[in-house]
Formats: structure tokens, C-alpha cells, sequence
């Protein structure tokens, strides 16, 4: 691989090339919306030459490794895993509601807020990661709740970076609304996990539906008169109690002004959260011995029976070769190159090992005991060198190979109890159990 980065370029060498163009051009097309279309060429040394925007979207640094998998006639490149391109942010493990689905029904850690100068620390070190694209505020707490918030996030904005929050939406009064605006909040994600007033309310306890509908609708009145808008996405937790509203979210984002919907399945931090589950993981990571390719069907009385046998039966489905199942035993915090900052400025690689909490999978009334993670403190060293550090980096080569056993699926040995080791040999932290990797949880 060949870096020209004085010329804001990318030269990898393509093997096996033949003739191209060799005028070292590189085109961008903007397509449809929120989606770009990069043209880059090949020179007469047989080097493909990237886009700039391209290169750091692969963080691409010299020495770096990517991977590359083919399957059939679909080839993916995958960004370079040891450039850091988003960093969530804890400031508060604090929350004004008591919802049932949280963990602090269950856990016993110290609760706190995100010191302002351990904060204005963090900024300082973040200018040293040169692929950093965004930066979510979010975690166990509610961030709305933290006295500084909206400094935070125009700390973040000033570094031209794309800024992000999850919300209960309880605290969006016009005074936090315009504070949104007036400091550039890029997207903001609101917990909904009840589409009507009576389903929201049993599940979010402490919340008023109608006071958080009220709140978004003033949000969405706001960002019409403002130059800048704030993207709105619903993260909706669907469990047993609440999945009959899955049909109504696209009338609910209406009502908000919501763009996005991430629907994620709760996960059971308690045995009665265990019952609430839609996903069963006994068979998840079992590939069936054929694929099926479907085209485009339309979906009517007629094909809706046929359709969902053909789903139920068979994991490995697809429409047109876009595959409708989801990749399992695969770190999507390692993969997008993530890091977390907790409140206390512990640093952590996913929301996973972010706090120690007790989950229950597949009927398993014994639990298994997770234990949080960390390669750092902010508050001791820096961001950069606890990145860098062989710690982490051999903790990331790790867990992208995922060579865990399957713990989500088997509770037959006392490793499978906590994710200090596993029968395979891996020590702590062990990944087998993470309900993440399988495609169960998923974060905005």
C-alpha cells in the first residue's frame, strides 16, 4: 500500500490490474440523500487512488491493515480498526426515571456525573485522533441531567466534529431545546418505548408521554424557523409487553418530527427482563447448508404467509443478494472503532464493558456476571496513549478475530457464569455472552 498524503491521496496497489486511466483523477457523485457515491481510479502502476474523505473513513495511517472479504461477486473493505472514528461520552450515570428496563434496578456501582475539568481534559485529547468523526453523548444516565451539557456538546462542535445525544426527553424544555440549537447538536435520539400513553408510561416509569411528545413537537416547531436542524431518530426497545407498536413508530416519528428509528431488543439485566424477550439466541449462530436469493416481492395477503414460513425455517435469506439476517459473533463497537469515556473517565471499549451488571440468557435463572473493562483513565494518562497502548490494541485485534465460545447459547459450564474465561481459553474479558455481538442490542 502506497500513502501520498501530501496530496490528500491514497495510492493502494491493485494486483492483477489491467488497463485504466491514468490521469490520477478522482470523482465524487452525491446521490440520493444521506448517501455518497465515490469514483476513484487507477494509475498506470496499477495504484487505486482514493478520495481524501474515503481515506479517512478507513482511518487510514501509514502501516495500516485492512481487511478485505469476498463472497461471491460482493467484495468489503473494512476500515482500519486501530484509528479511533467515534467516542461515546458518559457525563452522568444519574437519571431522573426509574424505567424498567434500566440496570440500575439491579446493580450496585457508585453513581456520578463527569467532572468539568476531567470534560475539558477529554476535548484537549481528542484533537490528537486525526480520523475522529463524531462523538455521542449517552450511557447509563441521562444526560440532560448534567448541569453542563450544553457547554459539552459545543465543546465538542467546536472541534468540527459530529455531535450526538440520547435523551429520555423529559428535560427538553426551551431553554434545553434552544441550547441545542444555538450549540449545533447534529442528531438527537429520544427513548420511546411505548408508541401510546399507556404502553410508555407502564415500561418508563417517571415519564409523561404527552410531556415528551410536547417537548419533540416544540423541538420539531424550532428547527423549522433555525438555520441549523437537528436530526431527529426514536430508539424504541421492543420487548413481549410493547411489540403490537412496532406498526405505529412510522406515525409516532411523524407526530416528532423524527427522521430515524432504531429498534433494539431489551436486554435482561433481570429474570423478569428475560421473560420480555423476543429473540431467541439457541439457534442464532447456526448456518444453514443453503442460501436463498429472493427478488422483489410485493407484500400482500397473498405472500405474507408463504413469506414468513420461508423466513422461519431458513436463517440465510436474502432479496437481490442484500442478506435480510444479521452477521453474529462480530464487535460492532471494535468495527466501528469506537471507544467509551465513562462519567468517572474510566475508559472502556463498548457499552458492554462499560459498568458491571448481572444478564440472563435463554431461561438461565443463574445469570452471568459481567465485570467492566478498562485499558485507562483519562484522569491518569491520556486518551492517545491508552489507544495506542498494547493493551488495547491486542484487545482489539481479539475481539475482531471473536474467537469466544458461544456463552449466549450454552449454560452448561461455570465459565459461561461470569466473562472471566471460557472453555476455549480466552481469559477476562471474554466476549462469548455479549448480546451485542450477536445482534440483539443495538446502540443509536
Amino acid at each position: 500500500m502506497i500513502f501520498d498524503f501530501e496530496n490528500k491521496k491514497v495510492k493502494m496497489i491493485v494486483q492483477g490490474f489491467g488497463h485504466s486511466r491514468n490521469d490520477g483523477k478522482v470523482d465524487q457523485i452525491q446521490i440520493v440523500k444521506d448517501v455518497k457515491e465515490y469514483k476513484a481510479s487507477v494509475d498506470e502502476n496499477g495504484n487505486l487512488i482514493l478520495p481524501a474523505e474515503i481515506v479517512k473513513k478507513l482511518g487510514l495511517d501509514i502501516g495500516a491493515d485492512l481487511r478485505i472479504t469476498a463472497e461471491k461477486d460482493r467484495i468489503e473493505i473494512f476500515p482500519n480498526i486501530h484509528s479511533l472514528s467515534r467516542v461515546y461520552i458518559e457525563p452522568t450515570s444519574l437519571c431522573n426515571l426509574t424505567c424498567q428496563t434500566c440496570v440500575r434496578n439491579t446493580w450496585k456501582e457508585q453513581m456520578g456525573e463527569m467532572d468539568i475539568n476531567v470534560f475539558n481534559m477529554l476535548i484537549e485529547q481528542l484533537k490528537e485522533f486525526p480520523h475522529l468523526q463524531s462523538v455521542m453523548f449517552g450511557g447509563v444516565g441521562e444526560p440532560t441531567a448534567h448541569r453542563d451539557i450544553l457547554y459539552m456538546i459545543g465543546r465538542v462542535n467546536s472541534l468540527g466534529i459530529k455531535t450526538e445525544m440520547v435523551t429520555n426527553g423529559t428535560l427538553l424544555d426551551e431553554t434545553m431545546i434552544e441550547g441545542l440549537i444555538e450549540n449545533k447538536l447534529d442528531a438527537l435520539w429520544v427513548s420511546f418505548d411505548g408508541a401510546d400513553e399507556k404502553v410508555f408510561e407502564n415500561i418508563r416509569e417517571g415519564a409523561s408521554y404527552n410531556s415528551v411528545v410536547n417537548n419533540l413537537r416544540a423541538l420539531k416547531h424550532l428547527n423549522k424557523k433555525s438555520r441549523h436542524k437537528i436530526k431527529v431518530g426514536i430508539a424504541f426497545v421492543v420487548m413481549v409487553k410493547n411489540v403490537d407498536d412496532l406498526p405505529n413508530l412510522d406515525k409516532l416519528a411523524g407526530i416528532v418530527g423524527a427522521e430515524m428509528i432504531s429498534i433494539s431488543n431489551v436486554l435482561p439485566y433481570s429474570k423478569e427482563m428475560a421473560d420480555q424477550m423476543l429473540c431467541s439466541l439457541s439457534i442464532a449462530d447456526i448456518p444453514d447448508p443453503i442460501s436463498i436469493s429472493l427478488p422483489l416481492i410485493d407484500k400482500t395477503g397473498l405472500t405474507k404467509e408463504p413469506l414468513y414460513k420461508l423466513m422461519w425455517s431458513n436463517n440465510n435469506v436474502s432479496i437481490l443478494t442484500n442478506r435480510i439476517g444479521t452477521e453474529t459473533s462480530k464487535c460492532r463497537f471494535i468495527r466501528d472503532r469506537c471507544t467509551f469515556i465513562r462519567w468517572d473517565g474510566i475508559v472502556s471499549p463498548c457499552m458492554g464493558l462499560l459498568h458491571s451488571y448481572t444478564t440472563y440468557l435463554n431461561g438461565d435463572r443463574a445469570g452471568r456476571d459481567i465485570t467492566s473493562y478498562s485499558p485507562g483513565s483519562i484522569d491518569s494518562d491520556s486518551l492517545k496513549r491508552i489507544w495506542d497502548s498494547e493493551e488495547y490494541f491486542n484487545f482489539r485485534e481479539r475481539v475482531d478475530k471473536f474467537d469466544f465460545s458461544p456463552c449466549y447459547r450454552c449454560g452448561g459450564c461455570s465459565s459461561s457464569r461470569k466473562n472471566q474465561e471460557d472453555c476455549f481459553g480466552n481469559t477476562f474479558p471474554t466476549c462469548g455472552g455479549c448480546l451485542w455481538a450477536q445482534g440483539v442490542i443495538q446502540c443509536p
